[in-house]
């Protein structure tokens, strides 16, 4: 073979050539994607549009969960005397532990919005078109039996901008599919989005937050959260909407019963299993188109999981405002290169901070944020002191270093010439015959036991 007519195929050299049966697989690729959105997609009625979405299997569980997800955290109640190790799911939206600095100390006031207050005729008189919308798509009955507090999605949230895009091109693949008379792509597509729909109502859900049945007298609801990094936040709050975002559960209240969601869940596994089986057999255009979109949105999904939960939920229930008093704002940087000892961050300085602010300890002792021992407890006594008669300058870190080398030089301090006595007296005893060396008889002087030390 000459060099002219010698050539290396590097690839296939017509479109015919492909094989694109591993489209099946794209179909089913981008399960954690899902599932980190599961639900969040599930708790508005879009979910209910028929479309396309990466790995249908993720919202396909034997059982559906009870609870919003807990971040792990400290949390004590300043007034209330709670003590939790978690918080809840839309109290860590408002206060991202994960993004506070080491050592830091923040202070956040947290009240119901106006539009969170108003009830009756006027409040519905008064809604814009937005709000009835998203009533519409988050809450199809309008209802909510008990008139628990709920907390819906954005209405132009991301994952809601995606679902009707996806719905869009699921339209424009089945249109395609006609146009080149692919019935497998057809019905392989449709049935794909028949089993996300089923999927999704068989999820729908939405959030019902706690709340305070009774209207009487309540200490506030003050919250203190200290996180595994020595960060700690004070929530400056009532108890109601302590109630709701921190001391209370979020409870998923579904639509669907447990033996229709199992019923659901096993007629759109079966539906699953034969699209996967049509998409096989599709023509090559559509093979190319529908392995084309779902690249596309697995690529959009696996995007949203870089965008903050803040973007996704409706939290307009609440108003926040961070009130953190200027001296201690800088909590986790150095704030005095001439002191070393209170100008350095330290966890002594920002438990401080907090006992500060709040004027009282006892939160500290139910949480373990300082250690049970006696020169911390003095510590405790003597900062709750300061911090109730207005001494915010008290040099805290110093103190504390003041009672620990106080605790070690006495423990470390040597025994005075009395502590030997015992033993010179017993062996003067024993070479006598008694401890007062007449008949055994004991002296009126003698002493016995550690206080003779």
């Amino acid at each position: 073979m000459s060099g002219d007519e010698e050539s290396w195929i590097w690839f296939p050299n017509g479109r015919l050539e492909w094989s694109l049966d591993i489209v099946t697989l794209l179909a089913v690729i981008g399960e954690s994607s899902i599932a980190d959105h599961a639900q969040a997609i599930t708790s508005s009625t879009l979910c209910l549009l028929p479309k396309l979405i990466p790995a249908p299997q993720a919202l396909l569980k034997p059982s559906r969960p009870t609870r919003m997800p807990e971040v792990k955290a400290h949390m004590s109640g300043v007034y209330s005397g709670i003590n939790l190790d978690s918080i809840g799911f839309f109290a860590s939206i408002i206060t991202p532990l994960d993004s506070l600095p080491a050592l830091s100390f923040q202070v956040l006031h947290i009240k119901h919005s106006r539009r969170a207050q108003e009830h009756g005729q006027q409040q519905q008189l008064r809604r814009s078109v937005t709000e009835k919308v998203q009533d519409l798509i988050t809450s199809p009955t309008l209802i909510i039996k008990d008139e628990r507090p709920a907390v819906p999605p954005k209405l132009f949230s991301p994952l809601h901008i995606l679902s009707v895009s996806s719905f869009v091109l699921t339209i424009g693949i089945i249109i395609a599919g006609i146009f080149w008379r692919d019935a497998p792509a057809i019905m392989a597509v449709t049935l794909i989005s028949i089993t996300s729909t089923i999927a999704g109502y068989a999820s729908l859900w939405r959030p019902i937050l706690m709340y305070r049945k009774h209207k009487n007298e309540v200490p506030r609801g003050d919250v203190l959260i200290r996180t595994r990094e020595a960060a700690f936040v004070l929530i400056k709050c009532t108890e109601e909407v302590a109630r709701e975002l921190y001391s209370g559960t979020e409870v998923c209240d579904y639509y669907v019963g447990d033996q229709s969601y199992r019923l659901l869940m096993g007629l759109a596994t079966m539906l699953l299993m034969m699209s996967v089986i049509l998409l096989g057999n599709c023509t090559w255009n559509s093979q190319v188109l529908i392995g084309a979109s779902y690249i596309i949105l697995n690529g959009l999904y696996w995007g949203l999981g870089m965008l903050p939960q803040s973007q996704f939920w409706d939290l307009s229930r609440y108003e926040f405002t961070d009130v953190t008093p200027p001296d201690a704002v800088g909590a986790h940087i150095d704030t005095d290169e001439n002191n070393s000892v209170e100008g350095c961050p330290s966890f002594t300085r920002t438990l401080w901070y907090a006992i500060r602010e709040t004027k009282l300890t006892g939160w500290a002792e139910r949480s373990g944020a300082a250690p049970n021992s006696e020169q911390w407890q003095r510590w405790l006594r003597e900062a709750q002191e300061n911090a109730m008669s207005g001494n915010r300058s008290w040099n805290a870190v110093a103190r504390k270093n003041a009672l620990m080398k106080m605790d070690v030089s006495h423990s470390r301090a040597p025994q005075p010439d009395s502590a030997l006595m015992p033993a010179i007296v017993a062996e003067s005893n024993a070479e006598s015959g008694g401890p007062d060396g007449v008949n055994g008889s004991p002296s009126s002087n003698s002493t016995v036991g550690p206080e003779a030390v």
